[in-house]
């Protein structure tokens, strides 16, 4: 028999946060990209006939101005309908419709929701930079053995203040100098846990290293990496709740070898599945033991190779500190910080199609439904981050060429640039016959990634 003592009223709640969160986020990014293409249609004279988030039956409407909106049942897209849009309409020829007007304006039209999509980045990246952001502070933990930075005497909890006299504030902009300047001697101001203030020089090594994709580059390197050794998350059900360890623990040592960094974790414990292990954390500034067994997990890498792990169940982080600009600062930091994610995001995109990234790495509704549960959990700040990085995504997406796709059309609006006149209307109902099949192809395989997942 059924019972809904099954169902705590926490497992509810807590599915039911992921869902609005999930829902919220999706109808966002696409009322955006929806909004650039109707805002521009109406700016350059077409008729906008409806304006609907989701697919499928309408649960409610209203007109106004000629424009119906609607809220549909599927909540998994949108679309704006323009007069004389489709291929064969009646009224294509009429003023007003999409299909009379210039080319250079449908080409805006199609263009425009990517356009909004990536502005909507920039726009909550200015405002969560505005607020301040948590970010890594340049604390040292662990030093490699005959590096740089072992021979220039830096030392474990060292901090770095500056670097050729300009202030560190955040491990990411010590890690940009260090990057650029190999072979260069350059002069580090730092703070011993003491408190005492020193200088050392040290000089990047220039050392091969692979980047997210796989692909290496040549970078300085000193041979650091930062204290993190904090735990701010301990997952449900996991080796790591079982041991007890709790969320506000400093990670100490595992077997007796000291960790103060992911590094150290993965080597100590990480590459150990099924071993158990002793944990020693401070709590409350008392040192607690613990045994752990990492439960061993099979993983891919980026190219698709698996290999077995240690799943511990925890999260860890440095010293944290906010990273916080101006008014007009916060600007220049949202579009670098978007510019690096539209980087990202095209390169994988590219290396997806090219098979360097292997399809079982394609996610569909139900991974972003997990994802942005995990975020709502994390906080306001990383759900809307993460918004921020789905509107790249969606935008990025759609310019593919691909028919159907606002790509699509304005690779066909080139087309018609260039010859001087449209495609004609048998080869633009075959090619979209061809990219509504390639859609639905790729949603259906995304969704089974997606159940393979849960399954696995």
């Amino acid at each position: 028999m059924f019972e809904l003592s099954l169902f705590s009223l926490d497992m509810v709640l807590g599915f039911g946060t992921k869902m609005l969160a999930f829902l919220g986020g999706l109808a966002a990014l696409i009322f955006v990209h929806e909004l650039g293409h109707f805002l521009v249609a109406r700016k350059v004279g077409v008729v906008v006939e409806k304006f609907s988030l989701g697919f499928g039956p309408k649960i409610l409407s209203f007109t106004r101005g000629g424009t119906e909106y609607l809220i549909s049942c599927i909540p998994l897209g949108g679309y704006v309908k323009m007069k004389g849009e489709e291929v064969g309409e009646d009224d294509a020829d009429e003023k007003g419709s999409f299909s009379s007007a210039p080319v250079l304006h449908r080409l805006a039209i199609a263009f425009a929701g990517p356009l909004f999509n990536i502005l909507f980045a920039i726009i909550i990246y200015y405002f969560v930079y505005l607020a301040g952001v948590s970010a890594l502070s340049p604390v040292v933990g662990t030093i490699k053995d005959e590096s740089p930075a072992q021979a220039a005497g830096l030392q474990t909890g060292d901090r770095i203040l500056k670097i050729e006299n300009k202030e560190v504030l955040y491990w990411e902009q010590l890690q940009k100098v260090v990057h650029k300047s190999p072979g260069q001697s350059l002069d580090f101001e730092v703070e011993r846990s003491s408190g005492h203030i020193a200088h050392v020089s040290i000089t990047p090594v220039s050392q091969k290293i692979s980047d997210l994709f796989g692909d290496e580059e040549n970078v300085g390197l000193i041979g650091i990496s930062p204290l993190v050794r904090n735990i701010v998350l301990v997952k449900e059900g996991t080796p790591a709740e079982k041991a007890g360890i709790q969320k506000g623990d400093i990670l100490l040592s595992v077997d007796g070898r000291t960790i103060f960094g992911w590094g150290d974790l993965k080597e100590a414990a990480i590459d150990k599945p099924g071993q158990e292990l002793s944990f020693k954390v401070l709590r409350n500034g008392l040192e607690i033991l613990t045994t752990l067994t990492p439960e061993a997990k099979i993983v891919k890498d980026i190219e698709g190779k698996s290999a077995e792990i240690g799943l511990l169940g925890i999260g860890m982080a440095g010293e944290m500190v906010k990273e916080k600009y101006g008014v007009f600062g916060a600007f220049k930091r949202a579009s670098e910080e978007t510019g690096r994610l539209i980087y990202l995001i095209a390169v994988s995109i590219k290396k997806m199609v090219m098979g360097s990234i292997p399809a079982d790495s394609i996610g569909g509704p139900i991974l972003i439904f997990q994802i942005y549960g995990e975020q709502a959990e994390q906080g306001f700040n990383e759900l809307i981050r993460l918004t921020a990085l789905l509107s790249i995504n969606l935008g990025l997406l759609n310019l593919l060429p691909i028919p159907v796709l606002d790509g699509g059309h304005i690779f066909f609006f080139l087309i018609e640039i260039l010859k001087g006149k449209p495609l004609s209307e048998r080869t633009r109902e075959r090619a979209q016959q061809v990219g509504l099949f390639m859609l639905l192809s790729l949603m259906v395989f995304a969704f089974y990634n997606d159940i393979m997942r849960i399954m696995t």
